[in-house]
C-alpha cells in the first residue's frame, strides 16, 4: 500500500481501519477524518453497543496517536444514539460520545480544538416521543499537539448583508457594566475574504442513494481538510464507507488512504477515485491543447 501511494494520489484497502493505519509510517498522517459506527446504531456493518464503544474505539485511537504527524489532527464525526427502552425505563440518550471526547484528552493526550455541531436541516423522523427530534451530530476535533495552527481563512464564510451594513454604520463603545469586550471606541472592518467560520455546520443530510447506509455530505470532510492540511498532505479515513472523505481530499489535491471492512464499499470508493483521477487527466490534457 505504501508503495502504491508513492506513485499515486490514493490507496484503499479492505481491512480493519486500525490495522490499516498501523501499516503506515509513524508520524505520516496530517489528518484523520472519519465517521465510525454510531453507538447502538443498527447497520449492516455491525452494531457497536454503547457499553462496548470505548473498547471498540481504543485500537483506532492508539493507531492515530502513533501515525499522526506532530502537527496532525483527528476529527471524528459521531452521533450519540439512545439506549433501548424497557418496561421500567425510557429510551435515555447515551453519554458515551462525551465520555469518548474526555478520554481522547485524558487517556490519549490529544488536545481538544473544539467539539463542533453539525445541524441536519432534513433529519430523518424517528417517531421518538420521549425527547425532541434528533437533528444534530458532533464532530470531535482534536490536535496531536497542545499548540496547533489551522487555516481559518480557507474556511471563512460569506458575510450576511446585514452584518456588512452594521460594520459600515456602527461604532462599538466600551460597556458601562464593566465587561471588557470593547475597551475603546472602534469600528470593525469586514475581512476581505469573509467572516470567521462558526463551530456549527448547518446543511442537509446527503441525498445520495447508494449501497452504503450512511453516506456523508461532502461539505463535512471538506471543511476540516481545508482547515488542517495543505496540498500534498496525507488524509486518512479508517471508516471510509463509500469514499466521501477521499473524494473531498483528492478534489483539494491532497493524498488519501482509506480503509473499510466491507469489500463492496471499498470497490465503490476505488471506482469513484479512478473516475475522478481520469477526469482530472482529461481536463488537464484539454487545457494543454488550448494553450
Amino acid at each position: 500500500m505504501i508503495e502504491l501511494l508513492q506513485s499515486s494520489d490514493y490507496a484503499v484497502a479492505c481491512c480493519d481501519g486500525a490495522e490499516g493505519m498501523l501499516r503506515l509510517p509513524d508520524k505520516s498522517i496530517k489528518l484523520i477524518y472519519g465517521s465510525p459506527p454510531y453507538p447502538n446504531a443498527e447497520r449492516d456493518y455491525g452494531v457497536w453497543k454503547s457499553s462496548e464503544y470505548i473498547d471498540k474505539m481504543t485500537p483506532f485511537l492508539n493507531a492515530a496517536v502513533l501515525k499522526l504527524r506532530d502537527d496532525g489532527f483527528i476529527v471524528i464525526n459521531v452521533k450519540a444514539n439512545r439506549e433501548k427502552s424497557t418496561s421500567k425505563a425510557s429510551s435515555k440518550r447515551s453519554l458515551v460520545v462525551e465520555k469518548l471526547a474526555i478520554l481522547m484528552e485524558e487517556e490519549w493526550g490529544l488536545s481538544c480544538v473544539d467539539i463542533e455541531i453539525w445541524v441536519k436541516e432534513n433529519p430523518v423522523p424517528t417517531g421518538l416521543r420521549v425527547a425532541c427530534q434528533d437533528a444534530y451530530e458532533q464532530n470531535l476535533w482534536f490536535s496531536k499537539s497542545p499548540k496547533w495552527t489551522i487555516n481559518l481563512d480557507a474556511i471563512r464564510r460569506p458575510y450576511e448583508s446585514h452584518s456588512i451594513k452594521t460594520y459600515e454604520e456602527y461604532e462599538y463603545k466600551p460597556r458601562s457594566n464593566g465587561l471588557t469586550y470593547v475597551r475603546k471606541n472602534k469600528r470593525i472592518k469586514p475581512h476581505p475574504i469573509g467572516a470567521l467560520p462558526r463551530n456549527v455546520i448547518s446543511g442537509g443530510v446527503s441525498a445520495k442513494i447508494g449501497e452504503h447506509q450512511a453516506t456523508q455530505p461532502i461539505y463535512l470532510p471538506d471543511k476540516y481538510i481545508k482547515a488542517t492540511t495543505e496540498e500534498g498532505d496525507l488524509v486518512v479515513d479508517p471508516w471510509m464507507g463509500s469514499g466521501t472523505t477521499g473524494y473531498a481530499a483528492l478534489s483539494l489535491k491532497r493524498k488519501f488512504i482509506g480503509f473499510d471492512i466491507v469489500d463492496s464499499y471499498v470497490k465503490t470508493a476505488e471506482n469513484c477515485f479512478k473516475e475522478f483521477i481520469q477526469g482530472m487527466v482529461i481536463g488537464n490534457e484539454q487545457k494543454s491543447s488550448q494553450t
